[in-house]
């Protein structure tokens, strides 16, 4: 399902971040999946934490996009990607067009982990991360859609390099069975 798109899109940043010379550092809501854990492991990825505000919880870890650029400004190495999960596992979804600001305006990837919002770009005014400004998104079909096993799609935005691109199907093997 999602665990294996989540983890090829950590590969395909680390590959965009290469392709730029940059530190493959990826900017992640604590409340990330444990597969992102596990691909940033296997990756050899460093992390850098966004932690949720005063009285938000692990689970939610809402990241506004003014926090976003608060954090950017003021940290050390600049990553080259930022990983939110929206929604998240209480039903939340994150203002992704304002984070994808921030992330455009840093030259950074926006990568979410949509697993439980597969649905959100059949709405009528659509929510789905691809169209609100995400570089790469990952929706997990069997959670709200009629799937009945592990099914998953990976969705990569025109504005990704056709070259990164073009590896999406060699990263999803890197980590299929």
């Amino acid at each position: 399902g999602s665990s294996q798109c989540i983890k090829a899109m950590l590969h395909l940043a680390m590959l965009h971040a290469m392709a730029k010379g940059k530190k493959p550092l990826i900017a992640a809501g604590r409340n990330a999946h444990k597969a992102f854990l596990n691909g940033a492991a296997l990756l050899g990825l460093e992390v850098m934490w966004l932690y949720p505000g005063e009285g938000d919880s692990y689970l939610s870890c809402n990241i506004t996009g003014e926090e976003l650029e608060e954090t950017l400004n003021t940290a050390a190495d600049k990553p080259a990607a930022v990983y939110i999960t929206s929604p998240d596992y209480l039903g939340n979804t994150a203002d992704i067009a304002a984070i994808a600001k921030v992330c455009a305006k840093h030259d950074m990837l926006l990568l979410v982990d949509n697993a439980h919002g597969a649905y959100l770009r059949f709405l009528s005014e659509s929510r789905f991360p691809i169209d609100l400004g995400a570089d790469m998104c990952c929706s997990s079909a069997h959670k709200t859609l009629p799937v009945l096993t592990g099914g998953a799609y990976l969705h990569i935005a025109d504005s990704i390099s056709a070259d990164i691109a073009l590896q999406a199907k060699n990263s999803l093997s890197l980590f299929g069975s």
